[in-house]
C-alpha cells in the first residue's frame, strides 16, 4: 500500500475488477502511509484484503517493513520487480522470494539508472526477464480464454478465428474481408507479442503457454 508502484498495482487490480492484498507494516489503527487511507478503504470495499501480523495499536516503524516483505513474497506465485536500487526493500523481497522458492522476474532497466541496479543484478543472477504482460501469463500458466482478454482490440478478430483452428493467411483474409497486407501486419504484431505462432506449414495458431 506504499506510494508509487504499490499504489498503481492496487488501483490497476481494482479497476479491472480483480482482487488485491495489502500487507501492512503496523497495526490496523496506524495506517501507513496516511495519504493512502482512501486506498485502504477502497481495497476493503471491493473484496480485497488487508493483512498484518502486528497488533492494531503498533506503529508502522521502519524496521517492520523488511520483515513484512517476507509475507508479500509468501503470498505470491510470481514476484515481479519493476525497479530496485542496489540495497532496498525491493531486493529484500526478492531475497525472501528466492528462499521461499518463488519465481522471481524483473523488467530490465537502463544501466545508468540507480533504480535499475537491483533489477539488472537480479537478472544476472537468474531472474526471469519480463518485457510484456504475456510473459507473466506464461509463467502463471494462464489459460487461453483468460489470455484473450489482454489481446489489443484491433487484433481480437484474428485471435478469435485462430482460437477455433490454425489458419492460412489467405483464409483469414477471406473470412474477415480484409486485404492480405493488413492481415499480415496484424499477424506479425500478434506473433511479436507472443499471442500466436507460425507453423512450418505456414499456418498460424494460438501460442500455447
Amino acid at each position: 500500500m506504499a506510494i508509487g508502484i504499490d499504489t498503481a498495482v492496487h488501483i490497476g487490480a481494482l479497476n479491472k475488477k480483480g482482487r488485491t492484498i495489502a500487507v501492512l507494516g503496523g497495526g490496523f489503527n496506524n495506517i501507513y502511509p496516511i495519504e493512502n487511507e482512501w486506498l485502504f478503504n477502497k481495497i476493503l470495499y471491493n473484496d480485497g484484503c488487508i493483512i498484518t501480523e502486528y497488533p492494531e495499536e503498533v506503529e508502522a516503524k521502519k524496521e517492520n517493513f523488511p520483515k513484512r516483505n517476507r509475507i508479500v513474497s509468501g503470498l505470491s506465485d510470481v514476484v515481479l520487480i519493476i525497479e530496485a536500487q542496489y540495497r532496498s526493500g525491493t531486493t529484500i523481497t526478492a531475497k525472501f522470494a528466492k528462499e521461499q522458492q518463488k519465481i522471481v522476474c524483473c523488467i530490465p532497466s537502463n544501466i545508468n539508472s540507480k533504480f535499475g541496479i537491483g533489477t539488472n543484478k537480479l537478472l544476472q543472477e537468474g531472474a526471469k526477464l519480463i518485457v510484456k504482460p504475456a510473459d507473466i501469463m506464461k509463467l502463471l500458466n494462464v489459460k487461453v480464454d483468460i489470455c484473450r482478454k489482454s489481446v489489443p482490440e484491433e487484433y481480437k478478430n484474428i485471435y478469435e478465428l485462430l482460437i477455433k483452428e490454425p489458419m492460412y493467411i489467405n483464409d483469414i483474409s477471406k473470412k474477415l474481408q480484409q486485404d492480405i497486407s493488413t492481415i499480415m501486419t496484424k499477424l506479425t504484431m500478434l506473433e511479436i507479442d507472443g499471442y500466436i505462432e507460425k507453423l512450418p506449414s505456414n499456418k498460424f495458431k494460438i501460442k500455447e503457454n
